[in-house]
């Protein structure tokens, strides 16, 4: 083809070409197959899908992890992952194959059964999705079926009576000036008031880094937060709402690409007040909560968002809305394009909320109980990087 064909044409023919068929085009020659694994190829073609995307109204994918609310006993694995057009029939894209049945359970210490609801979805960013257990950590990228276990962490993580009480957190995201991808490993003690432990992986280097005590502050307790259910990767920065026995509510951040924690205030209607945090398009919403009793002693939560307008100014927080749903609300849930806020009630019901309208219906479950949803973009990462598992 080389012979009809000036090279470059050619680069850029298949730069526009999607995932499905890239993974057919490398086996064609050799040099197609060269460069499309090349990290330059692989992050250019993600850098003009993600722009075509935010272009487009139809183009965007969400990811749910699910579990069926019946799981078949002759099932091993029941935990299933699913990516669904972000449009209003919120159609499913693809049913994703689940890796971990081709791979052999050897790499896990004895008497761990190894079941996909053992691991719990860290985040998802440019097409990676990281779960991770108290015994293992993955990087998994569906579009290429390929994943990877994360070697042993540095901090080692009790196996007798004291493990009890000790809390391995973790976070996800991308170091935007280096092109790297990073997990955040935060290992910390209920029993003892001493500062966590922090270590950080990095897919470039392909090990851990145990962060310095003096970088990490000093009230930063995760064994006092849920981690795994309110970690908020935007812009580059991860971050977790705290309570602070002296401050009341505020915002912990981790900046991926210089590796440093900081604090974000919050209003200061909201310091001592019941919040949960999500994401909201690039920036961050606060969600003011508080129970009210109907005549029919139906439970009412009443809501009022706020949102930072302009990410990392404080001086932006601004009440965008205030609603009352039916029912208890546990958590928000998700986010769509569409600015419709997913929470998750009480019982397992979702409500979808238009921030715009107020208006409210039920989010499709389909006989499956959601554990996970967030925005999803197909790409070319791990593709050829050599310690990936295929699969």
């Amino acid at each position: 083809m080389a012979d009809y064909f000036p090279e470059e044409v050619i680069h850029e023919i298949l730069l526009r070409l999607p995932i499905k068929s890239l993974i057919k085009f490398r086996a064609v020659c050799k040099s197609w197959w060269s460069l499309i694994k090349s990290p330059t190829f692989i992050h250019t073609h993600l850098s003009r899908r993600t722009a075509q995307s935010s272009n487009q109204n139809d183009g965007h994918l969400v990811l749910l992890n699910a579990l069926p609310e019946k799981v078949d006993a002759a099932c091993q694995l029941g935990e299933l992952f699913s990516l669904h057009w972000d449009n209003p029939e919120f159609d499913e894209y693809t049913e994703l194959v689940n890796p971990f049945i081709y791979h052999n359970t050897a790499y896990f210490p004895k008497k761990i059964t190894f079941l996909l609801e053992n691991f719990h979805v860290v985040a998802t960013f440019n097409g990676l999705i990281c779960l991770a257990a108290d015994f293992a950590t993955i990087i998994w990228n569906p579009s290429v079926r390929k994943f990877m276990f994360l070697p042993r962490p540095r901090i080692p993580f009790p196996t007798d009576y004291i493990r009890k009480f000790m809390i391995a957190s973790y976070a996800f995201g991308y170091d935007s000036r280096t092109d790297d991808y990073k997990v955040l490993r935060i290992v910390s003690d209920l029993l003892s008031e001493a500062p966590c432990e922090v270590e950080v992986w990095s897919l470039a280097r392909g090990s851990w880094k145990t962060l310095s005590a003096a970088v990490i502050p000093a009230d930063f307790n995760p064994a006092g937060i849920t981690l795994r259910y309110r970690q908020v990767f935007v812009n580059g920065v991860t971050h977790w709402q705290q309570s602070l026995k002296n401050e009341g509510n505020c915002i912990v951040q981790f900046d991926m690409v210089n590796e440093v924690f900081g604090k974000i205030t919050v209003p200061d209607a909201l310091k001592r007040k019941n919040c949960f945090m999500s994401r909201y398009g690039e920036s961050l919403a606060l969600f003011e909560t508080y129970d009210e009793v109907s005549e029919g002693l139906n439970a009412i939560t009443c809501i009022h968002m706020w949102v930072m307008k302009e990410f990392g100014v404080p001086e932006s927080w601004t009440k965008l809305m205030s609603i009352c749903l039916e029912g208890t609300l546990i958590a928000p849930f998700g986010f769509r394009r569409s600015c419709e806020l997913v929470f998750r009630m009480y019982g397992g019901m979702l409500l979808s909320v238009d921030s715009k309208t107020k208006q409210v219906k039920e989010f499709k479950t389909d006989g499956y109980r959601y554990h996970f949803m967030d925005s999803f973009v197909e790409s070319l990462v791990l593709l050829g990087q050599t310690n990936a598992i295929s699969y």
